[in-house]
């Protein structure tokens, strides 16, 4: 179910990818409905309704009703929604804060895309919450390294919903960024997602707007790109940091997955993931450290093929939704007698 308050697109690319591959594979049988549309005629159709971030008034009615009529009820985050940071797209109140809240304590089972918001939602609901990771579905279209390719002249990948995640080094990322471009004239980016301020200051960048998850993995695998980069803030945003440490390394799962080498932030979701030159390039948060990296990736072909290699094992490893698919499976509710 999807909230019509919700601007993110975080049920297309968290649970689209695996609730398709549990149907796929006659796990389930699911439905995504907007919850304007609910009513109960809808939940009598349903074993089991899934809330992924809902904050509205409307989402916990809903689910107050579903858990009257005996339904399995399902709150899931993979954002601490208590804890905005300020480039935040929702607006915390009161009534957010107690719903998400009720919702957290009301809910059948609880699930969390990492650890740190595990426990935090532990301390709420005082029981049990499953961690069920964020992943890509590895049958949904061709991944296969054959494909791979290196467009020519050179072009970056750089992807972002909701509003950039920098606020001590927005100003020195976008610098850098600037300096770089302007000094390798054959070289340009391709942005995907929602457009902000700084996009048109940047030489030789390109919007290319917002797709669907599916759509959007598609369409990137064809394009050729030499290199992704991942900015998110870390240790030097300290109000956010926690905020931040609760994003899921999706990014790194969607490049591995599609054979882009990636630069990432070094920030607690990446450096736990990642391995330095190894599955993707890790930069500290200075301008020194990211002009740094993005010379070297530009200019190592071997490294960024290495770091293809391993990234796409890796990532079929611990992120395809075959492996996922057992994790969720607990969070839903038994066979019927």
């Amino acid at each position: 179910m999807t909230d019509g308050r919700m601007k993110s697109r975080t049920i297309g690319a968290r649970f689209a990818p695996l609730l398709t591959y549990m149907e796929r594979h006659q796990l389930i049988e699911w439905e995504q409905i907007s919850e304007e549309e609910v009513g109960v005629s809808h939940l009598h159709r349903f074993d089991a309704v899934l809330f992924n971030k809902h904050v509205s008034n409307l989402s916990l009615k809903i689910m107050r009703m579903a858990n009257e009529l005996g339904l399995h009820t399902i709150y899931d985050l993979d954002d601490w929604l208590l804890d905005l940071p300020s480039w935040s797209v929702l607006e915390m109140n009161e009534d957010v804060l107690y719903n998400v809240l009720a919702m957290i304590r009301e809910a059948s089972a609880a699930t969390a895309s990492n650890q740190l918001l595990q426990e935090r939602m532990r301390k709420v609901r005082r029981s049990d919450v499953l961690i069920i990771p964020n992943g890509f579905d590895h049958q949904a279209f061709d991944l296969s390294p054959e494909l791979w390719t290196e467009q020519q002249p050179p072009k970056i990948i750089f992807s972002n919903l909701d509003g950039i995640k920098l606020v001590n080094f927005r100003k020195d990322f976008f610098a850098t960024l600037r300096s770089f471009i302007t000094r390798h004239e054959n070289l340009s980016i391709d942005f995907w997602g929602d457009p902000f301020p700084e996009l048109n200051s940047i030489p030789r960048m390109t919007h290319r707007g917002s797709r669907g998850n599916l759509e959007y993995k598609k369409a990137i695998r064809d394009e050729g790109y030499t290199f992704a980069i991942v900015p998110l803030g870390a240790e030097e945003d300290p109000d956010t940091l926690f905020f931040n440490s609760c994003k899921s390394p999706i990014k790194y799962a969607d490049y591995g997955s599609l054979g882009i080498p990636s630069i990432y932030s070094d920030c607690p979701t990446y450096r736990e993931n990642v391995k330095h030159r190894e599955t993707g390039y890790i930069a500290s948060n200075n301008a020194d450290s990211w002009s740094e990296a993005l010379d070297e990736m530009l200019r190592d072909a071997a490294l960024r093929q290495s770091i293809r290699e391993h990234a796409y094992a890796d990532v079929f490893d611990r992120f395809s939704v075959r492996h996922i698919a057992t994790m969720f499976l607990k969070a839903l509710p038994g066979p019927k007698s």
